[in-house]
């Protein structure tokens, strides 16, 4: 089948980032610094380039594809080649966030906080019966944190409509409620919240579109280990991850799941903000550790 996968080119010194087996596209005239991806994939879409190869398979992905991945673009598409039969294929860079966090929107809000509200209020203001409060857990089978996918045109179709009555309905509001969007992140680099929100878009439409069938790209254990940041994140992934995995096989999104996945984000606060290494943390947090052990363990039984 033929595969298309286009590369970001929005300004003009990322020009040797680019991965032999994809195309350029060059965007550097409108760089969209504030809403980022997104824009470029309506763009990109609304102009049908992969129209002109006859691509059954298309994909929009950013500069920082391969150091991110750790994939080359040659691997990614003869990985979607052996598997054929899908409608999309994606490649999530952050594996190890699913043993850590219940969903992308609850990674979401615990790093960039405020983002939660804003997710909401545009639902709302879209019309569409969508809260984050009530969207399921993301499994290895939904989670993805970036533009890293490509499918063939009925999923295109289908995932550019649900994400542009989104940017339509944000367009429409007044510009104090639009600024709310376009406010500084908290976040490692300068980055508005928009990006942030939308880069959620496409585990919120596996979650709510059954009908199409996406495979994501695998990863073994040992992978998942060297992707983790620090003692403590390796500690959840050696020793729990088969439980989580177990969780998810069952499809298990109840109550006690987001509570034990609450509470390994306040132990991942208190890591960090007190240590850099697990054998340091104090009596105290030692003892709290213990007991969301236990409660995994309990609610796994």
């Amino acid at each position: 089948m033929k595969v298309s996968i286009y590369q970001i080119q929005y300004a003009n010194e990322i020009i040797g980032s680019f991965d032999p087996s994809f195309i350029k596209y060059d965007c550097r005239l409108n760089p969209e610094n504030e809403k980022r991806e997104i824009a470029h994939m309506q763009n990109f879409f609304d102009e049908g380039m992969w129209k002109n190869n006859a691509s059954q398979y298309f994909g929009l992905v950013s500069p920082k594809f391969n150091e991110k991945t750790k994939l080359s673009g040659y691997e990614f598409i003869k990985w979607i080649n052996d598997n054929p039969g899908y409608d999309a294929y994606f490649i999530n860079p952050f594996p190890q966030l699913r043993y850590f966090h219940f969903n992308v929107w609850e990674q979401g809000e615990y790093w960039h906080p405020g983002l939660l509200e804003r997710a909401d209020f545009l639902f709302k203001s879209a019309c569409m019966d969508v809260q984050t409060a009530k969207l399921p857990r993301n499994s290895n089978n939904t989670l993805l944190y970036s533009n890293y996918w490509v499918a063939n045109e009925r999923f295109w179709q289908k995932f550019m409509e649900f994400v542009c009555a989104l940017t339509s309905s944000l367009d429409r509001l007044e510009n104090k409620d639009q600024k709310e969007f376009f406010a500084l992140a908290p976040h490692y680099a300068v980055a508005t919240f928009y990006p942030f929100i939308f880069e959620r878009m496409f585990s919120t439409f596996l979650s709510i579109d059954k009908s199409f069938r996406c495979l994501p790209y695998p990863y073994e254990k040992d992978v998942l280990l060297t992707r983790c940041t620090n003692d403590l994140e390796r500690l959840i992934v050696n020793d729990w991850s088969e439980l989580i995995d177990k969780w998810d096989a069952d499809n298990r999104s109840d109550y006690e799941i987001r509570k034990v996945f609450a509470n390994l984000e306040d132990m991942q606060k208190l890591f960090l903000n007190r240590s850099s290494k697990v054998e340091s943390l104090t009596n105290s947090s030692r003892g709290r550790w213990s007991q969301l052990n236990l409660l995994i363990r309990k609610y796994l039984a």
